[in-house]
């Protein structure tokens, strides 16, 4: 039977559905991976501030020393890229993470890295990382403590973690003072290090849900849910503001809010960008890597400023993978997740990165970018306005016949529209999707004359999901796409 608690890229789970026994088979098995199969010497042991979170931390902590395994601890609630950030100032650990990032909170999870920061994922690790996990869960042989237990030592990173971020980003002594901004934490457990590094370089900043509550009274923490968001408009409407950053359960998400609507990240890398070139130690040689769902404006942006992209299939582990393994220096998911390869210190010519996610970075950059430059949000903003969207929307068919069927007569129909139909970067990796394109070349830059794109994919979470999303170089052909679409899915759908 299926372990439901396994998922593609981390474990996430119910606290209802999971009993602490089934905790404790699952940290014992975290151990002999981590022990046996990683063979790392120490792991860095982390949570956020979710209900159940301390508990089960302390279980996993039982668990790897008495296998023995050192484990760096932080006792209290961080973000996750505080957690990564202390992975990457210790070369030989391995790292956990305990949190369920913007899940609603009755789940529970972990996040895991190797050394270096590797992502361990459901195929992604040494000896198929979570499926090994997964075994190791099932077998839950003999729990035989090692002849030497392991130590414990307790960590606090944060102001490391303020100082290296805040050096990196290049910020000048003054330079971000007494801007005003607004940022909502969702009472998840990342507010309290962006508002110290903030405050220590003079910014206003008012932060709303500050305090780690892992029974989310404002709404999961979610800023992509409008109704997690209901305190955060309210509070602009009352108090305005031209910009409120929003952050998720874990801190990992950054999403920018500007003249209250938000600014897709795609739209706020290509603002930033000449920003981390200045602050990189080699701006000649940088290239930036895009979701397969930036829209082809960005692209075009991007090609017209003589800035190296590529585009990539969404998921952090795979976007990670690739920026190490292609050399790319940034990278950007739609899902509002930012990616840089960092240094282990704060050196900016330090030869050895690694991909990884750090928002605190990512948040001081754009607020030197605000500072200098707020004219820059204002042409996002009149760029994001220069096209028509239709929003993602997914389609359920039950039967995988009937499902097969309408994907092959979509596909038709886009051809009957002279749509190009891409399932590969031009270096040949899979986009995880299908784009279907008409009036944008080759390079995803756009052209002088009407253009559509269509972005279709089947989910990897859910079976028998599909789903659909719309950009136009106009209203009336993106209306006419999205009726063409809505008139194919329904001589087949079943739900949607």
């Amino acid at each position: 039977m299926e372990i439901p608690m396994f998922r593609a890229h981390d474990i996430r789970f119910r606290r209802s559905g999971v009993s602490q026994q089934m905790l404790e088979q699952l940290a014992w098995a975290l151990a002999r991976y981590y022990h046996d199969v990683l063979q790392v010497p120490s792991v860095v042991l982390a949570r956020d501030g979710r209900h159940g979170a301390a508990l089960f931390q302390q279980t996993v902590m039982d668990a790897l020393t008495a296998i023995g395994l050192d484990v760096h601890l932080e006792p209290n609630p961080i973000g996750t890229c505080q957690f990564y950030y202390h992975c990457l100032t210790r070369a030989e650990s391995g790292g956990l993470m305990i949190t369920a990032s913007h899940n609603p909170g009755s789940y529970l999870g972990l996040k895991l890295v190797g050394r270096n920061l590797e992502m361990i994922t459901m195929g992604g690790g040494a000896e198929g990382g979570l499926e090994k996990v997964r075994s190791l869960y099932a077998e839950n042989s003999d729990r035989v403590p090692a002849k030497r237990e392991g130590h414990v030592f307790v960590a606090d990173t944060l102001a490391s973690y303020i100082a290296y971020s805040t050096r990196l980003a290049g910020i000048g002594e003054g330079e971000l003072k007494d801007l005003s901004i607004v940022c909502d934490f969702l009472h998840g457990s990342f507010g309290g290090a962006v508002t110290r590094a903030l405050q220590g370089l003079g910014v206003n900043v008012k932060s709303l849900h500050l305090l780690a509550d892992g029974s989310f009274p404002a709404g999961d923490p979610n800023p992509g849910i409008p109704e997690s968001m209901t305190d955060a408009y309210a509070y602009l409407h009352s108090h305005p503001s031209e910009l409120l950053l929003a952050f998720d359960g874990d801190g990992d998400r950054m999403d920018v809010i500007f003249e209250g609507r938000q600014l897709p990240p795609s739209f706020v890398m290509l603002m930033i960008s000449d920003y981390l070139l200045k602050a990189d130690h080699s701006p000649a040689h940088s290239r930036f890597l895009f979701d397969v769902k930036a829209p082809p404006v960005v692209l075009s942006a991007m090609a017209e400023q003589h800035k190296q992209y590529g585009i990539v299939q969404n998921g952090h582990a795979i976007i990670k993978r690739i920026m190490q393994a292609d050399g790319y220096q940034y990278g950007v998911e739609e899902s509002a997740h930012y990616f840089h390869q960092f240094p282990r210190s704060s050196d900016r010519d330090a030869a050895e990165r690694f991909a990884t996610e750090n928002t605190l970075f990512f948040t001081l950059v754009l607020l030197k970018a605000y500072a200098h430059q707020p004219s820059r949000f204002k042409a996002m903003r009149a760029l994001q306005d220069s096209f028509f969207r239709v929003r993602e929307w997914s389609v359920y068919i039950q039967d995988t016949q009937r499902l097969q069927a309408m994907l092959d007569r979509v596909s038709v129909l886009m051809r009957q529209r002279g749509a190009r139909r891409l399932t590969e970067t031009q270096e040949g990796r899979s986009l995880g999707a299908t784009l279907y394109r008409k009036g944008l070349d080759e390079g995803d830059e756009q052209q002088e004359m009407a253009w559509f794109q269509v972005f279709e994919r089947l989910s990897q979470s859910e079976d028998n999901l599909v789903r659909y999303e719309i950009l136009s170089s106009d209203e009336a052909l993106g209306t006419e796409i999205q009726q063409l679409l809505t008139d194919c899915i329904a001589g087949f759908s079943q739900t949607t």
